[in-house]
């Protein structure tokens, strides 16, 4: 896998709302303490994503706001508090298969005009029949937050998004840990981080796109 331990998260706390709120703990680089954002908006993100995820039968939920005092109760995400103290604004979204289970969750947070970290959280089976609908909801951040310039690129020496993914799949389940990670880096100066948590329910997937 490409580099390792650069980002620590812990499992999701979800509550039954039309949306689930996560709590992740990020550590972050020494140098994120920039104040520098995706340059993208909230609703318009959400909106074309929900579009695009439509397309491939993959529902998204409208965005549940979220800031003042709900930001400590529901989006606290970084360990640093530095870090954590500056995010001024969440929102959340839920996803649905093309058979209308739930899937996961994309979540954005950062200051009121703009987001720092867009997360896409998905719960797996123990079989990880979900694999196809991970790299859909992966691929569809990527190509639209990051850019479609992955097969030109091959960052981590991988030849497309969906090999990133396998590999850290078969990575996952051949090293029998509880939690591994991998990131790579190369695509239009973001950060992209990938990480896989065994639970009870088989596996938790959790990817970030940073600046």
């Amino acid at each position: 896998m490409k580099k390792m331990n650069k980002i620590v998260l812990i499992p999701i706390i979800s509550a039954i709302v039309i949306v689930v709120i996560v709590g992740i703990i990020l550590i972050p680089h020494s140098e994120e303490t920039n104040p520098e954002t995706l340059s993208i908006s909230y609703a318009e993100t959400n909106k074309e994503l929900q579009s695009l995820l439509a397309s491939q039968n993959i529902s998204m939920s409208s965005a549940l706001t979220l800031n003042g005092l709900s930001i400590e109760k529901y989006c606290t995400f970084f360990a640093d508090e530095s870090i954590q103290n500056k995010i001024e604004y969440c929102t959340s979204t839920e996803l649905l298969d093309s058979d209308g289970y739930y899937l996961g969750n994309i979540h954005m947070v950062g200051v009121f005009n703009s987001p720092k970290y867009v997360m896409g959280v998905i719960q797996a089976d123990p079989i990880v029949s979900q694999l196809d609908d991970i790299k859909i909801v992966y691929q569809t951040m990527i190509e639209y937050l990051v850019c479609d310039c992955w097969d030109e690129k091959k960052p981590g020496e991988f030849e497309s998004v969906s090999a990133w993914i396998d590999a850290a799949n078969n990575h996952h389940l051949e090293a029998k840990r509880i939690t591994s990670k991998s990131d790579v880096s190369g695509l239009a100066q973001k950060e992209l981080f990938l990480e896989i948590t065994t639970n009870t329910e088989g596996y938790l997937w959790k990817f970030i796109i940073s600046k």
